[in-house]
């Protein structure tokens, strides 16, 4: 009977090593997969500071004086601190990249436009007809041009506000809380043109200014949508 009972307890010690056991490895498995969860969770944190960094990095919208600014270069000219073509050229085509960038990153198509980075020499096209390519640039700014219009590039502008228009109210639509602080309506921003004809380079400037500065609440936007949509 002794031996019945040693060989019992024998088969209940060897059984309760076993369940033992399979609850380490069971315990080691959760470890693992936990592990797992936060090194993605992580990742995902990395991948969203990263985003940030670099739009923040690329597109660095600011002021100096009477100019809004990207990356340095000053969208605007004004009498007292005139300010080379080449610069202003240089500014337009980092704002279109960065307009384009927002969109992308929304999965927002322009409906009316499509926006066409190219450095200092970016343009839009209308999306119904591609004869009708706009410039977002100027070479000139002898009296002619004055005189008669810019032509392209004022439609060129006139276009571009109509697509930053556009994105805000996609954003909007996404986001009831989202108000830029300045209204856009036909070519203008607060009652200032983005236009040259009839306009003064001082007006035209703080129209440019008030722009980045909707702009950058885009950015802003963007990088708080992308920061929610990984739960960060």
């Amino acid at each position: 009977e002794l031996e019945l009972r040693a060989g019992a307890l024998d088969e209940e010690r060897d059984r309760y090593w076993r369940e033992y056991n399979d609850l380490q490895i069971r315990l080691r498995a959760s470890d693992r997969e936990s592990l797992r969860r936060k090194i993605e969770a992580t990742a995902l944190q990395l991948e969203a500071l990263n985003t940030t960094n670099v739009l923040n990095d690329a597109f660095h919208i600011s002021h100096t004086d009477v100019f809004g600014t990207i990356n340095g270069f000053r969208l605007g000219s004004v009498t007292s601190q005139p300010v080379e073509w080449d610069e202003i050229n240089a500014a337009w085509g980092q704002t279109a990249l960065l307009l384009q960038t927002l969109a992308s990153n929304s999965d927002f198509t322009f409906p009316t436009y499509r926006v066409v980075p190219l450095g200092s020499f970016s343009r839009i096209i209308r999306r119904d007809d591609d004869r009708q390519v706009m410039d977002l640039f100027c070479q000139s700014d002898i009296g002619i041009s004055r005189l008669f219009g810019y032509g392209s590039f004022d439609k060129g502008m006139a276009a571009f506000i109509d697509c930053v228009r556009a994105l805000q109210d996609h954003v909007r639509s996404q986001d009831p809380s989202f108000s830029p602080p300045y209204r856009i309506a036909d070519h203008k921003i607060e009652e200032l043109s983005v236009k040259l004809q009839f306009n003064t380079y001082d007006k035209w400037t703080k129209a440019l200014k008030y722009m980045l500065t909707n702009i950058k609440w885009l950015v802003a936007s963007s990088l708080s949508r992308r920061a929610q949509s990984l739960g960060l």
